[in-house]
């Protein structure tokens, strides 16, 4: 008897421990996946390992005894070919990691999210056009690359002078990180979605695409006929007035609460 229960303890203790090393490997893969995203390497990256997959695959079914070899002595050569090639991504998601919360969560402070409505209802009465998004999780790299890096506190006086015309940052996106300008005269990635108003321009096009390939909150100011659009989740939400404009902002970045948006713009 107690043979047997040694030995299906074991077998448990087996099953487990194999349970847990996929656990972390399937963890471990899904977050560096999620730092990666939106960088320029992410596709790379991508495509490096469906090709070391498949090669892989391919010499187990096949008994390919040469290429496993090759596979098991060059591995340390592919870690380290990988850290070469991927080094500008990887020092800065390892300085975003080292700088966020353990949780990895954004929650926007009131006083920004009411320091941004300020800002907008000014710039909506002097008839200026504004691009805005609240980064949440996912990092949009090319931003840092093609925008101008700032840094700075949120302010309403920073935010309706990087909007105004006749400044060099007032083209492009400005992103929030927090309670800081984290880059302005940024290029979003234009949205590829079909039916869309032809009214819409390169702001709200924009705006979309940017949702669509990161979890960003985007607020749009349109110069032309000064309506407030908000983009989340690759859906554009418009018209809106500042009052419900702080509502939705309230409720997706500090209660994570999508739901309660107006409903999407008729395309």
């Amino acid at each position: 008897m107690i043979s047997y229960l040694h030995d299906h303890f074991g077998l448990f203790l087996e099953a487990s421990r194999s349970f847990i090393e996929v656990l972390i490997l399937a963890m471990g893969i899904y977050y560096l996946w999620k730092l990666f995203r939106g960088t320029r390497g992410a596709r790379v990256l991508a495509g490096f390992g469906f090709v070391l997959a498949t090669l892989s695959l391919l010499a187990k079914i096949l008994a390919l005894t040469v290429i496993i070899k090759l596979l098991g002595v060059s591995s340390t050569f592919l870690v380290i070919a990988v850290v070469v090639i991927f080094q500008p991504e990887l020092r800065r998601i390892f300085a975003e990691v080292g700088s966020r919360p353990l949780m990895g969560l954004h929650r926007q402070q009131t006083e920004v999210i009411e320091v941004v409505i300020s800002a907008l209802e000014q710039l909506q009465q002097d008839g200026h056009g504004a691009l805005i998004a609240f980064e949440r999780e996912i990092t949009y790299g090319p931003a840092r690359e093609n925008g101008t890096l700032l840094d700075a506190k949120v302010s309403e006086d920073l935010l309706t002078t990087i909007f105004y015309p006749k400044t060099s940052l007032h083209d492009g996106g400005t992103i929030i990180v927090q309670d800081r300008i984290a880059v302005s005269a940024a290029i979003f990635p234009l949205t590829q979605a079909e039916g869309l108003q032809r009214t819409l321009g390169l702001r709200h096009r924009a705006a979309l695409g940017l949702s669509d390939e990161t979890d960003a909150v985007v607020v749009v100011l349109s110069e032309e006929t000064g309506i407030i659009s908000l983009a989340v989740g690759g859906e554009l939400r418009r018209p809106l007035t500042t009052d419900e404009l702080r509502s939705q902002l309230v409720a997706i970045l500090q209660n994570n609460d999508a739901k309660s948006l107006v409903p999407q713009l008729a395309s």
